[in-house]
């Protein structure tokens, strides 16, 4: 009997131990992960682009779709849409470059309701299109700057994110510095807009939240210490934004008030903006490459999550431009729910994915693996990597 009362004591004490274990490990920030389930691969015809600054995926009639914008030469000059379930293409739709109703310097495209429409982003023209499901121009906007702010219509990009949004048919997306005579001093950058708005049924145009005071240097030319990403979260009318060399998170749920949360990566030293006291943007470029920072901000709208992609520190190799991407450079995604408290951050190796490349879908986080370095790279293949989430503590 004593035996059997001292077993009894044993097993619980074990059991006290295991659960105590399992409670430590329940509170452990970093307990999730992005693991690899499934690849897709689309197809592409022969002596065209298989890289795109412009990709986004949306839904119709129960289908999940792909806009894959071409736009880096006039032959080449059309938005392809795949089908992500049969992968393969679903429609192309070509564009006109020149001529009374043509698109020149189309820069980004995003669905603006389904297949039938899409927004148009022309690169320094200040100028917006509407187009149809055939190319066909609609509807077309001129955003001229105000005073000496610089509107460039940077948005309807993926490679760095702008996604741009629409609320109660305003878009909204980011604006950019208009470059002064004599250096950017102090006091302007709480001039400077981030975002802009232009009603889509009048054309009206407003402008939203200043740079914060994180920005207080005297530069000549900030050359692009000052960029950022963003996403809109509709379900929480929450616009989340992230500065490329500041490890905070810049969150607004009225676009008139901020709020500041941490969003440090593991894998870099703490950072603050960095705007060069120099005017030289070679050695800025150079500078801002090799250090590192934060590159997409995403929402996942699926699982209720947000990713923020971190490119590690790289020192450029001999004969490498700071204009060029760099092939084998590692990097990581931060992963916050949905009140953006990290849960997590996956690295990711250097040789394998193209990471500037990549959508949110129905079944997880997407990625590319069209990188020069990656031993399987096909320049006739559209190749994505498909992550979902997973507790690593289970």
């Amino acid at each position: 009997m004593k035996k059997v009362h001292t077993l009894l004591i044993i097993i619980s004490i074990l059991s006290l131990c295991s659960c105590q274990t399992k409670k430590e490990q329940s509170t452990d920030p970093y307990n999730i992960e992005l693991v690899e389930s499934k690849k897709i691969t689309l197809p592409i015809e022969d002596k065209k682009e298989f890289l795109s600054r412009s990709i986004f995926q949306y839904e119709e009639d129960g289908k999940e779709f792909l806009s894959f914008g071409v736009f880096e030469r006039k032959r080449q000059y059309e938005i392809i849409l795949f089908d992500l379930e049969k992968e393969d293409v679903h429609k192309r739709i070509p564009l006109v470059y020149d001529g009374p109703d043509g698109l020149p310097a189309i820069r980004g495209v995003k669905s603006l309701n389904g297949s039938q429409s899409f927004l148009t982003f022309r690169h320094n023209r200040f100028r917006f299109s509407i187009i149809d499901g055939e190319g066909q121009l609609l509807k077309d906007f001129s955003t001229e700057p105000r005073d000496n702010m610089f509107i460039c219509c940077n948005d309807g990009i993926s490679y760095f994110y702008h996604p741009s949004f629409v609320i109660d048919s305003v878009l909204y997306f980011s604006a950019s510095l208009q470059y002064r005579e004599g250096g950017i001093k102090t006091h302007h950058w709480k001039e400077f807009p981030l975002f802009t708005s232009l009603d889509l049924r009048n054309g009206d145009i407003d402008w939203y939240m200043n740079y914060p005071s994180i920005f207080d240097h005297d530069v000549e030319n900030p050359a692009g210490g000052y960029k950022f990403t963003y996403d809109y979260n509709y379900q929480q009318n929450r616009l989340v934004c992230s500065f490329i060399g500041y490890d905070s998170l810049m969150v607004t749920d009225d676009l008139h008030h901020m709020r500041w949360i941490d969003g440090k990566s593991r894998y870099l030293e703490s950072r603050r903006p960095y705007v060069p006291e120099s005017g030289n943007p070679e050695q800025t470029f150079t500078k801002l490459k090799e250090m590192g920072g934060y590159l997409h901000l995403m929402y996942d709208k699926y699982r209720d999550v947000y990713y923020r992609f971190v490119e590690h520190p790289c020192k450029l190799g001999f004969g490498e431009y700071f204009m060029d991407e760099p092939k084998a450079r590692e990097f990581s995604v931060i992963i916050f729910d949905k009140d953006l408290n990290i849960i997590g951050e996956t690295k990711f190796p250097g040789n394998k994915y193209f990471y500037k490349m990549s959508f949110i879908g129905r079944n997880g986080l997407y990625i590319s693996e069209n990188n020069w370095a990656n031993p399987d790279f096909d320049k006739h293949k559209l190749v994505f990597a498909c992550f979902k989430l997973e507790n690593i503590n289970k």
